[in-house]
Order: structure tokens, then C-alpha cells, then sequence
């Protein structure tokens, strides 16, 4: 095997058109057609096996004559045909009809090209009172501390293995470089643990993530599952974007293969309509959930994303209310220092410094007022204070620059990484001809700081090309490997960011005030 370009296999991956792959898995049927229009132009070649009609026969004749039984009269808004009309929710209709593996439920789904209907097997009635039993009460409960966080993470890992029966179970976070890391994991004795793992970006493709925003959950019940072609009528093409039965990319095979992985089943987790990580569960043999018990499982991690909706804003607010002291002590030094300028007095720096630095948690720190720039604590040099000015200049636009790998960006900043390999910008006013009113910058910088960081293999070696198959293969290698990298400070939290912009819009509103006292 010889080594990919990490460029060119993401390339390949989104190629792939993941969403009209015009194949199923053979856990289910599928019946589909275009918008509006209720005739059968798309079906599963297993059509016959599963319910007694032929394609040929479905092909072309009204989802109605197929199954008589939809839609049931306890749908009032499907008997308007609107069922037909796109819509982001789905549908789930237990027990919509009776087929050659006994009865079946339905799922219906219909985006802007298409409505797709897929029959699974229906639930088993032994099964039914733990599938429909209430979210539990515990994930509605909002952490208000770290160790609520903690605890509630490991309590939708370990309840969704016990309603699932999988081996392993694990809650997985994307970070702001899109790379994802394991926070919390359920699984069975004898299992390595993954927990705090990391996972390339590359593991999950951009366009995998389009779909994972656009379906709850995604299961892929054997991985040597033999795939069903979809046969279409008059020249229809299936979309199946919001398809509960796509068939599965061959990379993505390989690599749950490479895995030791047979079966698979993952729950979106998103927030503020991003995609903020998965709940990802493994199988080392095939295994299949009926459709309620997925819904189900879904539901306790949408429940679950509440609670860190809540979580999150609750940790915003005790932020920025805490941090009303420390940004008064800034603005009061500031207008002190001020003052003492206007009337030739000197500046007390060391009370300045120790504000501006406490601020965000920096260990070096200017001002920059119109072309005057006063430095605190251990920084760049002002030459180099300003060609990181004239930097940002021509390539940000934004009030407020964040960044922990300064020199990836700068390279120029690699001279003094051990200085400030990190950096936090704050524009509270740009040069404006119109009123004469310079242009005032805050900058801050945090060391370099050598990270370790553990990763589910080696992340530099996303991609292979199999020679024998000729076709594209994921990593073969999960071991814990460790990588450590220079060019990095402590990271800005949110906590830094939130400050930042408070502190900016304060700063702007006593500058206006001046102005209009001018």
C-alpha cells in the first residue's frame, strides 16, 4: 500500500455523493417517488421478498395501491397529501402493514426531490414496553457544575448501551478544528478504552456531517450486508439524504472493518443547528435495532442536548456577570492612565499591567492608541508588535482575533513562539477620516506551550490506497498514539472570548460618551 495525500482522500470521500448511492441495506425495503406526485417511481429490488410484489408491478402505480393500509385514518394531515410535501420531520407508522416477515413499520420522509417510505420489521410485542417507556428523568436535569457534566455524560453512554445491547458506547465531541474526542464511553469488559481519544477531522467527511445534521440517527446493521440496487421508473434518481436505509460508502466499511467493527449505530447530537458531536455505538457482530428503539434512543440524546443547551448559557451568565469586577479594574486603570497622561503625570504601569494581563489570563499585553503602542508584561519586540498589526490588517476583518498556533498563521511569529505562540486581538475603533478618531487596539499573548495529545492512531496517515482492489482504504491503525506539538499556547477559552467582548463593548461606549461630551 502506498500513502494518500490527506487533501486528496477528503477529495475522494466528497466525491462519493454519499446521499445517491441508489442502494439500500437489506435490513428494509424502500418505496419512493417525486414531490407531489403519490406514484411508485422509485423501489428496492427486495421488494418481492418482502411484501409479495414485484418492482415491475410497484413501478408507476400510486403508493395507495401498494399499501392499503396508508395512509391510516389516525393520520389526519397525511389524507390531505401533504405527506408528499417536503418536510424535516419523519414519520413513523408502527405496524403499517403485514409483509412476508410479518409485520411491518414504516418511515416516511420527504425532502425537496423526493418521499421515500422504508418498511422494517416491527417491533417484537416482548420488546415494546422498554421501546416506549418515558425519556428518564435524569436527562432532563441541567448540570450546573463540571461534575454534573461529567455525570450526565456518562449517563446517556451508559443508559443508551443497556436500551441498545451494543459492546461499546461513546460520546463524541467535534472541537473547534473539527478533529473529535471522545468524553465519555460505556462498554463490556475486556474492551480498550477510547475515552479521551482523538479522531482526525478527516474520519468523518463534510459531506457525512451534511447527513448527520439531517437524521437523528444512522444505523448500519452488518457491515458484509450484501447492498439492494434501487430500480427506478422513468428515469427517476432517488435522493436519499433523509434515508434511515442508505446503503453504506465502501471507505466508510473499510474503516469500521479496520476497526473491528460489524455493526454500528450513531445519534446526532446538535446544537444551535451545528453539529456539535455523536453519540457513536460498535458491534464486533451484526446487530440490527427495530425502528422504535432507535426513535427512542434518539430522543434521549436530543433530551440530552437540552440539558447542555441549558448548561452552556448557564456557565455564559456566571461568567459574564463574574467578570464585571475585573473588567471595572481595567476601564478605572484605564482612564487613570488616561487622566495622569493628559496632565503629565506618570503612569502607573505595574497597576495597569496587572488589569490588562488578569483580564483574559495573559503573560503579555499592548495598547495601541492611533500609532502610540505601550506593552505589558513579556511580549514581541515593537517591531514585531507591529508587523503583527499590519498583519491582521490585511487579513482579518473582524473586532475580535483569536488564535493558540500564532506562528501556524504568522510564520514570522515563529522568532518568539516562546513569547507568543498565542494571541487575542481586540479593535475597539478603527482610524475614521470622517471625525479624526484614530484607531485602538488591544493585544494580548500567552507563551508557547508544548501539547500532548492522544490519538486513535496515527492522524497523519488518514489514507491508503489498496492495490489490491484498487480503491481507496482508511487508516488500518486505532492504537493509542501520541503526538506532541510546539507552536501552541494554552488555549482561549470561552471564558477569555466572552470577556474580550464585553470588555470591547464597554470600552466603545465610554469612547462614544467622550464623544459626545467632546
Amino acid at each position: 500500500m502506498s500513502e494518500l495525500s490527506l487533501q486528496g482522500f477528503l477529495a475522494e470521500c466528497e466525491r462519493e455523493q454519499l446521499h445517491r448511492v441508489q442502494a439500500i441495506q437489506p435490513n428494509g425495503v424502500l418505496l419512493g417517488g417525486m414531490v407531489g406526485d403519490p406514484r411508485v417511481r422509485l423501489a428496492s429490488a427486495n421488494l418481492a421478498d418482502w411484501i409479495g410484489r414485484s418492482c415491475q408491478d410497484a413501478l408507476g402505480q400510486p403508493l395507495t395501491a401498494i399499501l392499503p393500509g396508508f395512509p391510516p385514518p389516525t393520520d389526519a394531515t397525511a389524507t390531505r397529501d401533504t405527506w408528499m410535501q417536503p418536510s424535516a420531520e419523519k414519520r413513523l407508522y408502527r405496524n403499517l402493514c403485514s409483509g412476508l416477515h410479518g409485520s411491518l413499520d414504516g418511515l416516511l420522509s420527504c425532502n425537496e426531490h423526493n418521499w421515500l417510505m422504508e418498511l422494517e420489521i416491527a417491533l417484537p410485542p416482548a420488546q415494546q414496553h422498554d421501546a416506549y417507556r418515558p425519556v428518564p428523568h435524569q436527562l432532563y436535569r441541567m448540570p450546573y457544575t463540571e461534575l454534573d457534566w461529567e455525570r450526565n455524560c456518562q449517563y446517556l453512554a451508559d443508559e443508551l448501551r443497556a436500551a441498545t445491547g451494543f459492546e461499546r458506547v461513546m460520546i463524541y465531541r467535534f472541537r473547534v478544528d473539527d478533529c473529535g474526542e471522545v468524553i465519555s464511553e460505556s462498554l463490556i469488559e475486556g474492551l480498550s478504552p477510547y475515552l479521551g481519544l482523538r479522531y482526525p477531522a478527516s474520519d468523518i467527511p463534510q459531506i457525512a456531517r451534511t447527513l448527520y445534521l439531517r437524521n437523528r440517527h444512522r444505523q448500519i446493521a452488518d457491515i458484509h450486508a450484501v447492498p439492494v440496487p434501487i430500480l427506478c421508473h422513468e428515469d427517476a434518481v432517488a435522493d436519499l439524504t433523509l434515508s434511515d436505509l442508505r446503503a453504506v460508502s465502501p471507505v466508510h466499511l473499510a474503516y469500521l472493518h479496520n476497526m473491528g467493527v460489524t455493526a454500528s449505530l450513531s445519534f446526532s447530537l446538535i446544537l444551535y443547528g451545528r453539529l456539535w458531536g455523536l453519540v457513536a455505538c460498535h458491534h464486533s457482530t451484526p446487530r440490527r435495532l427495530p425502528l422504535p428503539v432507535r426513535e427512542r434512543c434518539a430522543e434521549m440524546a436530543q433530551v440530552f442536548m437540552l440539558a447542555i443547551a441549558g448548561y452552556q448559557n448557564h456557565r455564559r451568565l456566571l461568567e459574564v456577570s463574574g467578570s464585571d469586577h475585573e473588567i471595572t479594574e481595567l476601564l478605572d486603570a484605564l482612564r487613570h492612565a488616561e487622566s495622569r497622561q493628559r496632565s503629565a503625570t506618570a503612569v502607573d504601569r505595574p497597576s495597569l499591567g496587572r488589569a490588562i494581563l488578569t483580564l483574559v489570563g495573559a503573560e503579555g499585553a499592548a495598547l495601541m492608541d492611533d500609532k502610540k503602542i505601550i506593552t505589558f508584561g513579556i511580549t514581541p519586540t515593537p517591531a514585531q508588535i507591529k508587523a503583527q498589526i499590519e498583519w491582521l490588517r490585511a487579513n482579518f476583518s473582524d473586532q475580535i482575533f483569536v488564535t493558540d498556533s500564532l506562528p501556524n498563521l504568522f510564520p514570522e511569529a515563529q522568532e518568539y513562539a516562546d513569547r507568543a505562540s498565542g494571541l487575542l486581538a481586540v479593535w475597539a475603533g478603527r482610524f475614521d477620516a470622517a471625525t479624526g478618531h484614530g484607531e485602538r487596539l488591544f493585544l494580548w499573548w500567552r507563551p508557547e506551550q508544548p501539547r500532548t495529545v492522544y490519538w486513535a492512531g496515527d492522524p497523519h496517515k488518514d489514507a491508503c490506497f489498496d492495490e489490491q482492489h484498487q480503491q481507496l482504504s482508511p487508516r488500518s491503525s486505532f492504537d493509542r498514539w501520541v503526538e506532541t506539538t510546539s507552536g501552541h499556547s494554552e488555549p482561549w477559552t470561552d471564558k477569555d472570548r466572552l470577556r474580550a467582548k464585553k470588555f470591547r463593548s464597554l470600552v466603545l461606549s465610554a469612547i462614544n460618551a467622550e464623544i459626545l461630551r467632546g
